[in-house]
């Protein structure tokens, strides 16, 4: 559960917050930052700190790259970042990873945004829709698709509309779908495929879970699969039920969510440390989709650390990863391979946004937002 609005919002405006460190150690580590062993594969290659910064609030979508780290890793509270040394197959490859949060806590800003203001930064989450717009002045390559699947969803209450099994049987209902203001292309999408009608379209600040409770079953909304059903039927008392829907994705709209992204120079300038990173970032995906125990309660104990307001319980990390698990949320590319991307659908995202918003993406290509270049094609989930 979470005691903020609409989650996840991306806004590229606001300032990045800085303030000096507050650190707690964990697993024996002093309270400066965790040293990396000497000579692992990465040492010389790669930054000696890889810095990753997130979309959001540490959470289970965001499993495969807390799962880079092992037991001895120093949480800064101040700065809202955690450091230790990057694990593979549980040895030290000779670098540091250090993840940061997005959010609040740096002013609703876009990792594409932020990785333009901190050289630092490596890896930046995005949202291929999104980062595909803003391309001219602060130009992204993705490298790693960390989800096959977005885990945005609409969904409704089951008992309201027995008869809606996906979104667009919402249509012929009239319910109000509420979406918040920073919804994207994929309403836009939604509405001009006929699956929804604009007059449907709730816009308005999403108070949630207020809201939807106060709607008493006949409000449909906008959330994540793997959260938003868990907190209605677990952890909101004046709901305490089931509600159910279905992912954007399978409604057509096929989002690369929470890809890794790094500055378009980057691809061919850290080209030598990708190449030898990637696979081992890939691996991570696995390890976390095979066995999520330990990352979970490491991504808990963040939230609680960092105290943001943000809540998230073991067994809402658990429900997250079994759900994304299930619904093929965290899964291998269509070619059977760990992080892959398939570039028809980068090319059908790209006309989906030059027909559904203003933005100007002539002339961008998949090539220019995606590569699979640096890709281990060994790697699976399903090995």
């Amino acid at each position: 559960m979470r005691t903020t609005g609409l989650r996840r919002s991306v806004t590229v405006t606001g300032a990045l917050l800085v303030a000096s460190a507050t650190v707690a150690a964990c697993g024996g580590s002093t309270s400066e930052e965790s040293p990396a062993a000497a000579g692992g594969v990465l040492s010389g290659v790669c930054p000696d700190t890889v810095v990753i910064q997130t979309d959001w609030e540490p959470e289970a979508e965001h499993g495969g790259v807390y799962a880079l780290l092992g037991d001895d890793y120093t949480i800064d509270t101040n700065r809202k970042a955690v450091t230790g040394p990057l694990m593979a197959a549980g040895e030290p490859t000779g670098v540091n990873v250090e993840i940061r949060i997005g959010g609040p806590s740096v002013g609703y800003q876009s990792a594409q945004s932020l990785l333009y203001q901190d050289r630092d930064i490596l890896f930046g989450y995005g949202r291929t829709t999104e980062y595909m717009v803003a391309q001219q002045d602060t130009p992204v390559t993705a490298v790693l698709a960390t989800m096959e699947k977005s885990p945005y969803a609409i969904y409704w209450d089951p008992q309201t509309y027995p008869a809606v099994k996906k979104i667009s049987d919402l249509k012929s209902t009239g319910a109000a779908v509420s979406v918040g203001p920073e919804e994207g292309v994929w309403v836009e999408y939604l509405i001009g495929s006929g699956q929804l009608d604009e007059k449907q379209i709730d816009r308005s600040d999403q108070n949630k879970p207020g809201m939807f409770v106060a709607a008493k079953g006949k409000l449909a909304e906008a959330g994540f699969i793997t959260a938003e059903p868990f907190m209605y039927e677990y952890e909101i008392a004046d709901w305490g039920k089931p509600v159910v829907g279905e992912l954007v994705a399978d409604a057509g709209y096929p989002e690369y969510f929470q890809a890794l992204t790094v500055r378009t120079p980057d691809v061919q300038a850290q080209g030598d440390c990708l190449k030898k990173l990637i696979p081992i970032m890939q691996q991570a995906q696995v390890d976390y989709i095979n066995d999520p125990a330990a990352t979970n309660a490491l991504i808990v104990k963040l939230v609680g650390e960092y105290d943001t307001g943000w809540v998230y319980s073991t067994e809402g990390a658990e429900y997250a990863h079994k759900t994304a698990v299930a619904d093929g949320i965290l899964a291998d590319g269509a070619d059977g391979v760990m992080g892959s991307f398939d570039k028809d659908r980068v090319q059908t995202l790209i006309e989906i946004v030059d027909q559904y918003s203003d933005a100007d993406v002539a002339g961008i290509t998949p090539d220019d937002l995606v590569t699979n270049e640096f890709l281990d094609t060994t790697i699976s989930a399903k090995s």
